[in-house]
């Protein structure tokens, strides 16, 4: 299955895996690109807007920092 930046979750995922060491307070939109564009099954020709690379990020952060139940 391939994998479009509308799949903010799956690409969060497979970004944590490959990258869990990436310090995301700190990311770049131009390094995020390349990232996503590293990730296996990624196949998406289309210009990212800044929304959809930051709910990438948001979803990435969520799963680097999950949030504690009350």
């Amino acid at each position: 299955m391939a994998l479009k930046w509308s799949d903010i979750d799956s690409l969060a995922q497979e970004l944590e895996k490959l990258y869990p060491e990436t310090d995301l307070s700190v990311l770049e939109y131009d390094e995020l690109r390349k990232l996503v564009a590293g990730v296996n099954g990624f196949d998406d020709k289309t210009v990212p807007d800044e929304e959809d690379m930051e709910a990438v990020i948001n979803a990435w952060i969520n799963i680097q920092f999950p949030e504690e139940p009350e």
